[in-house]
């Protein structure tokens, strides 16, 4: 995805979002919590851990929450905020309209899905 797009969908976020600031240490979601929201990093850096191990970095114009949100399942990962984050949470009814009325939000998702699933690959 090029930075334009992602620029795109930043601006997307931040309009239909809760913006939100968080501070380093700050948790915004725990291994097992109920899928409540899709996480947009306007600013800052989250990382990802699962059962206590590091999974990967997630910095601005990236989003996490997203596997959650399409299958509705408990979070797979604890996010932690590593420096000062500003994030715009979307809730399950606006990333259903993102997904449905935003040409390109669906290869945006998948995008996020497939790396993932490559990070997680590369470490078998």
């Amino acid at each position: 995805m090029s930075n334009a797009e992602a620029g795109d969908f930043r601006e997307i976020a931040r309009g239909l979002g809760t913006v939100m600031r968080y501070a380093s240490g700050d948790v915004l979601f725990r291994e097992g919590d109920e899928p409540v929201y899709m996480y947009f990093v306007l600013g800052g850096r989250v990382e990802m851990t699962s059962h206590g191990k590091f999974i990967e970095t997630v910095e601005a114009g990236r989003a996490l929450g997203t596997v959650s949100m399409v299958d509705k399942n408990p979070r797979s990962a604890t996010a932690t905020v590593l420096e000062a984050a500003e994030v715009a949470l979307i809730d399950q009814r606006k990333f259903r309209f993102m997904v449905e009325e935003i040409p390109g939000f669906c290869w945006f998702v998948m995008d996020v899905l497939v790396q993932r699933l490559r990070a997680t690959n590369e470490k078998l």
